[in-house]
Parts: C-alpha cells; sequence; structure tokens
C-alpha cells in the first residue's frame, strides 16, 4: 500500500528537525575534523618555509579544533560512522513539505577553492611582504603556495613533496635529539 501524499508530508514535517540535528552533528564533527587538518597542513607548509606557526595563528586554530574533537570524544569508529552517514545522507525528501518559492535566480559563478588561492598566490608573487603573525590561515596556506609555484595545480604537488621532505628529515632524528640535531633537520 503506498502513503498518501499528505501522509508523506505529515511524517516529514515531524521526522525534520530531529533529523537536522541529527545531521548538523554530524557536519559540525566534520567541519572540526578538516579544520584541524588544514591548520596541520599549514603548519607543516610553514615549518618548510622556516616560519615557526607557534607565531601565527595556526597553533591557535589547531588546538581550538583538536580541542572541540576531544570534547566529543572523536572515535575512529566515530569518524567511519559519520562518513558512512554524509556518504549515504540524502535528507531532501523533509524539504517536501516546505513551499518553494517560484522565482528561481540565475546560477552565479562561485569562486572555487584553487580561484582564490591563485589570486592570492599571485598578490604574494608580486609583493612578497606578509605580516605572518597577522594573516589568516587562508592567507598563510595561499603564500607558502606561491613560494612553490605559478598557478596551484603547479605549487601544491611541488609544496607537498617539501613537506614530505621535510618529514622525512625528521624522522631521521635520533630518539633524544639536541638541539642541533633539530637545527640541523631544518
Amino acid at each position: 500500500m503506498a502513503i498518501r501524499r499528505s501522509d508523506r508530508l505529515r511524517l516529514a514535517r515531524l521526522a525534520g528537525p530531529r533529523l537536522w540535528e541529527e545531521r548538523h552533528a554530524v557536519e559540525q564533527r566534520d567541519r572540526w575534523r578538516l579544520r584541524r587538518s588544514f591548520a596541520l597542513r599549514v603548519a607543516l607548509l610553514l615549518c618548510v618555509e622556516a616560519v615557526d606557526p607557534e607565531s601565527t595563528c595556526i597553533g591557535d586554530r589547531y588546538r581550538e579544533a583538536q580541542a572541540a574533537l576531544d570534547a566529543i570524544p572523536d572515535t575512529p569508529e566515530l569518524q567511519k560512522t559519520d562518513e558512512a552517514y554524509l556518504a549515504r545522507s540524502d535528507a531532501s525528501w523533509i524539504d517536501d513539505w516546505q513551499p518553494k518559492s517560484r522565482y528561481r535566480p540565475p546560477p552565479r559563478e562561485e569562486k572555487t577553492f584553487e580561484s582564490e588561492i591563485e589570486r592570492l598566490m599571485g598578490r604574494f608573487r608580486t609583493d612578497c611582504e606578509i605580516d605572518v603573525t597577522k594573516a589568516s590561515p587562508f592567507d598563510l596556506y595561499a603564500w607558502c603556495l606561491s613560494k612553490h609555484g605559478a598557478s596551484y595545480a603547479e605549487a601544491a604537488p611541488k609544496a607537498q613533496k617539501a613537506a614530505k621532505d621535510l618529514l622525512l628529515r625528521l624522522d631521521l632524528l635520533p630518539d633524544d635529539p639536541t638541539q642541533e640535531d633539530t637545527d640541523r633537520a631544518c
């Protein structure tokens, strides 16, 4: 037996807040994980450029994201559950009960992550001066990439290789490194 449209709309109206709350919690955890990984990536690129990440806003952003994830507590099982939820989640049927507007404006061309990074990279290549203590994480990321290439597609692999080389040098340190050992590695 098929569900009548009016019953489906009533069920959607009743289930909506509970599902939105669950989805909001999953998306919030996902945002914190992305913030933490982005801050870690920028911190690594700053180390490649011989800038202390603690002198920038990156250290605070990383600690903030880590503290939020520690408060959950964030486990690998929870991460897998969240990834599965986000992969299968299509809650568009909940919006069926809400009235739709008739006028839909034409889609605008959105600014992409890569285009904004390339714009900032061009600015940093011509004007190399940046105050790393006051720059945003996005600006720091673009500044680090501008040191490795002219475009995002060219700079990202080179920066990734430089960061990997730095990690390999740090892995070669003895178990109890001295200040001289760490200076030689960096």
